[in-house]
């Protein structure tokens, strides 16, 4: 893919992760809407919009292993419910910044699985971006709940094991469509246990989320990936969190405080230091 081609649907997936948050604390700010259900329906909105594209790809399915095939149903899932849960008590911004560090160091972590050796200013960065991490969820006066800090962390592990698994995928449309269409089957259990708690806005944030933000957004996210190596895959995802500051304070009424800000340079910094630090010689 060109330069300019990748550079522009990197961007436009970028916005969507970021509306993605905005939307979701949209619904969640109002206690009427339940987390759980505005997962449920971001998911099936998703899988009805993503059906078209199953079937058309269909005959053009990749060979994939069995237990990737499975897996990444259930990481988009633990994605979306613990992003949910999340985004109950706290702002979109921290959320943000929580979710995409997590997602940086979790493809770090599977990096150094894979024996990709690092060099001490490699090392240096990781550390200074788990201290960006470590900073924001310190005590104090914009501390998010740790409840809250910890899923949006395991939202951001499962994304990051997603993302992982899109690299290997050839076909990127049509297995983004397979993902969103396997959750369908728990998703109709949980709401038959779960009854759908939604106001109106409720139901219209959760759509726009399930069956634009979500749908067409992971599909061009598993389409550049093919075309990103991990380590940019990973730094570009690292603007998220200041698009979704700015869009929290447009639409939100957010304020951006002091620990938010130092915590996203810490983590910027540690995470390009990491990239750019590649080249070096250990």
């Amino acid at each position: 893919m060109k330069a300019p081609k990748l550079f522009i649907l990197t961007a436009l997936t970028m916005m969507a992760f970021a509306a993605n948050s905005i939307f979701c604390r949209l619904a969640l700010k109002d206690p009427q809407n339940n987390p759980v259900s505005f997962t449920l329906v971001r998911l099936f909105s998703g899988a009805l919009v993503l059906l078209f594209f199953l079937i058309k790809f269909r005959r053009t399915e990749a060979s994939q292993s069995r237990l990737l095939k499975f897996t990444a149903p259930i990481m988009l899932f633990s994605y979306a419910l613990f992003f949910s849960l999340s985004y109950v008590q706290i702002s979109a911004g921290t959320g943000a910044l929580i979710l995409f560090g997590s997602v940086q160091l979790t493809m770090i972590v599977a990096s150094l699985f894979k024996k990709q050796k690092m060099n001490p200013l490699q090392w240096c960065g990781v550390l200074l971006a788990m201290a960006g991490l470590i900073y924001l969820l310190l005590p104090g006066i914009h501390t998010p709940p740790l409840h809250a800090a910890a899923f949006m962390a395991i939202a951001g592990c499962s994304w990051g094991f997603y993302s992982l698994i899109g690299q290997k995928n050839t076909n990127p449309i049509y297995a983004t469509a397979r993902n969103f269409v396997m959750t369908v089957p728990v998703v109709g259990i949980l709401a038959l246990i779960f009854p759908i708690q939604l106001t109106p806005h409720g139901w219209m944030f959760a759509i726009l989320s399930g069956g634009v933000t979500s749908g067409f957004g992971y599909v061009l996210w598993y389409y550049v990936l093919k075309d990103l190596i991990t380590s940019t895959a990973a730094i570009v995802q690292l603007s998220v969190p200041a698009i979704t500051a700015f869009g929290g304070v447009l639409f939100l009424g957010e304020t951006i405080h002091q620990r938010l800000i130092i915590s996203s340079l810490l983590i910027f910094a540690g995470i390009i230091l990491k990239v750019k630090a590649k080249s070096l010689k250990t």
